[in-house]
């Protein structure tokens, strides 16, 4: 099976997380594709096993021959470089190979790599024609960008010989991702002509590539970095792979050939030797047995036959789980490769920031989590996405990224809107309260990029006391905005740009996905609704005469920005209205994310609500525990339930009180659905007393309103909720077992996370709480909550 793999590559139901038993039982399935090359994604993939061709700038006729001795034990993967000073006699040995029948040029997989003082997207495809010039070749298969650093053109003469080779080079930068992304958008030109198959990167750590891929149309297929037993970079791997770029391992021997002065000897250590010896093979196919076997590239170099060979020879046994752990434990951080142009203690200070994704109890091919990753500058990273129809948003979080748009706009808008004509659309609170003139349409063009402001009404203060735009979520106001900018006038590179709550984001959703059948979408929302539940999702819409949210469809913004210092500006009570849905998930995924968010506020009081820090790490923690109910929506009705928890009960009662004195928002309904959901539970004998208690004291702490107002009857609610969309003959809920867990229903089609609960049980279940409610528990009038009142100065950045 793994022989299959490495000569027709892998296809996509292997999985890079296969453990060794995987392998052994048969369970991992070979392409039955018959060419060396198969597509993962639309993108072609190298063999397991390459063969290097770095050899000190010495010997290349030694090189070469040693090309055509692996040719002929099977190698079909070689790694080049113009640095290397070979590629003229690596080309020869090639074609001599190809000429004999020896192996077919399409069977091979050959990549090339662009040199640092070429980076000027003028010397990008002059650079490649050398390469194939000097090959022999009329195409490569993959051509990567050698180092994130670019050089004075003409300055990258070699001087010496040292390992690496010194060379008097001029840098111009290091790891400007500006100007990476200039050099990136030439080697794409690369793939459109038919000169390469595909792009790579080697020596990106996850900062880069990330910034790479918000750049980029083409996205690598490859990074090509330093890995060993005692360089694991596990947290890397794990980021390569969840972005679908494959991982090649050089110097994956650790250097035996060359190692600095003081360097440790891999080959050597005592557990690689004791497993070596007890499988009887080599320490160093022992060491790249380990790298093939977490789905990584490796490619050794060897001038000798009986070495060729036995490298090649790792591809029909496998490492038994004891013995991945025991490699596994060698890490050490240990780089082997040093060179003098490039400090890998930039990468080494922030290789901390990326942390393993937690494991889901209940369901083994989902996380409970999907950690982010936070830059040097502070910006905190993250996405989520779905299958299918792929979508997909990335997360950018800062505080003060919107004081200081002008630095960053050029980075979080799409690359092909930068030239064009964008809008951003936004109400007239936000408007005023942001200063969206100054801190948006000023910054923005200030950074070079063209944007109108399209303004739609609001109104200060609704029924509940707030302000909202939700009157004007309409297709008249929708309409209105797409004759103003049709007007003035788009591309299909243009953008819109919404900045607000759940409901500017909604109808700018909406409105991206009509223009020209889709244009650009990048989120900035502005409350604590949208930042910790309404923009982390897909779903855009607006209302109808005759319902809410009757027309919309699921577009995904390219970015989803958050700035925690715009809560300063909201209401408390919206505040409060947001974190509803963040407790919420904790309380059916995170124990540990309960106490984050209620134990600050017990002890500081709603003050809490006003800190920035705590404001982010509630944001963290919900983008976070959130998104892999996204990424694997369609693995589990989990991904469903979870989401919707205590909204069944929540949307009836939502509604119901606008006709009331006192109308409640939407995540003060969610919150009394959640302890009518715990109430469920308890009386199926699913959770104790404990967590229901746990569910009302949050709820309360928070100050939000855990008990169904008196004004509203059991019947009432009962007769609204038929209306719900989980709603067949009797509501379908999601239930806790205890807090941060959600209770598994064992039925007939197998376990699920959605529980029918009949008529009598929610009856029930609603009187138990409204007696709690009317037996001397005080609960907070929503009303009092506002703090200050609501006022044109100090009025939230509204729904």
């Amino acid at each position: 099976i793994m022989k299959d793999m490495h000569m027709n590559g892998y296809n996509s139901e292997t999985s890079v997380d296969s453990t060794p038993s995987d392998y052994e039982s048969g369970s991992i399935k070979a392409s039955s594709s018959q060419s060396s090359l198969i597509s993962l994604s639309d993108r072609i993939l190298p063999p397991l096993v390459g063969f290097g061709t770095f050899n000190s700038f010495t010997d290349h006729e030694k090189v070469a021959a040693a090309v055509k001795e692996a040719i002929r034990c099977g190698y079909r993967h070689f790694d080049l470089a113009r640095l290397y000073e070979n590629e003229r006699e690596v080309g020869t040995a090639i074609r001599e190979c190809i000429a004999e029948g020896l192996v077919c040029r399409e069977d091979l997989f050959i990549c090339s790599k662009l040199w640092c003082d070429d980076h000027a997207p003028e010397d990008v495809e002059p650079a490649l024609t050398g390469t194939l010039e000097r090959l022999g070749l009329s195409y490569i298969d993959n051509y990567m960008m050698h180092w994130p650093s670019q050089w004075k053109k003409g300055t990258g003469a070699r001087v010496s010989d040292e390992f690496g080779g010194g060379f008097n080079y001029e840098a111009i930068h290091v790891c400007d991702i500006e100007a990476l992304a200039k050099t990136w958008k030439a080697m794409e030109s690369l793939v459109r002509k038919g000169l390469t198959r595909s792009l790579g990167v080697s020596n990106f750590d996850h900062i880069l590539l990330g910034q790479l891929l918000d750049r980029c149309k083409i996205k690598p297929i490859t990074n090509e970095i330093e890995m060993h037993p005692y360089l694991a970079q596990n947290d890397l791997l794990q980021y390569c792979q969840s972005h679908d770029i494959h991982v090649v391992a050089y110097s994956p021997l650790g250097k035996p050939g060359y190692k600095n002065p003081g360097d440790l000897n891999l080959l050597e250590d005592p557990v690689i030797v004791s497993i070596a010896e007890a499988l009887n093979r080599t320490p160093g196919q022992v060491a790249l047995r380990w790298n093939i076997q977490r789905g990584v590239s490796v490619i050794p170099k060897s001038l000798t036959p009986s070495r060729i060979q036995s490298n090649i020879d790792i591809l029909d046994w496998c490492l038994t789980v004891d013995e991945m752990a025991l490699l596994d434990g060698l890490d050490r951080h240990h780089r082997y490769v040093q060179v003098p142009w490039f400090d890998f203690t930039l990468y080494d200070s922030r290789r901390e920031r990326i942390t393993e994704p937690i494991a889901h109890p209940e369901l083994p091919n989902q996380p409970l989590m999907k950690p982010g990753s936070t830059d040097d500058r502070g910006v905190y990273m993250n996405s989520f996405g779905r299958d299918g129809r792929r979508l997909e948003s990335d997360i950018f979080m800062k505080r003060g990224v919107m004081r200081e748009l002008d630095q960053y706009c050029r980075e979080l808008l799409p690359a092909e809107s930068l030239d064009s004509k964008n809008y951003l659309v936004t109400d007239e609170i936000v408007y005023r309260v942001l200063d969206v003139e100054n801190n948006f349409i000023k910054a923005m063009e200030k950074a070079g990029v063209s944007c109108k402001s399209v303004v739609i009404p609001a109104e200060t203060s609704d029924e509940s006391g707030e302000a909202s735009v939700e009157p004007y979520k309409t297709t008249t106001v929708l309409n209105n905005c797409v004759e103003t900018i049709l007007k003035e006038g788009i591309t299909k590179h243009s953008c819109i740009i919404s900045v607000g709550g759940g409901v500017v984001n909604n109808l700018c959703g909406v409105l991206a996905s009509m223009l020209y059948r889709g244009i650009g979408l990048v989120h900035f929302t502005t409350t604590t609704m949208g930042m910790l539940d309404a923009a982390l999702d897909f779903k855009q819409a607006v209302n109808h005469s005759r319902g809410k949210n009757l027309l919309g469809c699921y577009y995904p913004a390219s970015k989803v920005v958050i700035d925690p210092e715009c809560v300063a500006s909201l209401s408390t009570r919206h505040i409060q209205n947001g974190i509803a849905e963040a407790i919420k998930h904790a309380f059916c995924q995170s124990p540990e994310m309960v106490d984050r968010i209620v134990e600050p506020v017990r002890k500081r009081g709603m003050d809490c609500f006003r800190d920035g820090e705590y404001v982010e790490m509630i944001c963290k923690d919900c983008i976070e525990i959130k998104a892999p109910t996204l990424d694997h929506y369609h693995n589990s009705d989990f991904n469903e339930m979870c989401p919707q928890y205590g909204h069944a009960l929540g949307h009836a009662v939502e509604s119901l009180s606008w006709s009331t004195n006192s109308p409640l928002l939407h995540g003060e309904a969610v919150a009394i659905g959640m302890c009518v959901s715990a109430e469920i539970a308890l009386m199926r004998g699913l959770c104790d007393s404990a967590c229901v208690e746990k569910h009302y004291d949050a709820i309360l702490t928070l100050g939000l309103p855990a008990y169904i107002p008196t004004s509203l009857t059991v019947e009432s609610v009962m007769n609204k909720i038929v209306y719900d969309k989980h709603y067949v003959k009797s509501p379908s809920m999601g239930l806790c077992s205890s807090i941060g867990v959600m209770a598994v229903n064992e039925t007939e089609d197998g376990p699920s996370f959605a529980f029918q609960i009949t008529n009598e049980e929610l009856e029930r279940a609603m009187e138990i709480n409204i007696a709690r409610g009317t037996s001397g528990v005080v609960q907070k009038d929503c009303k009092s909550a506002v703090e200050p009142p609501v006022t044109s100065a100090a009025v939230s950045a509204s729904f």
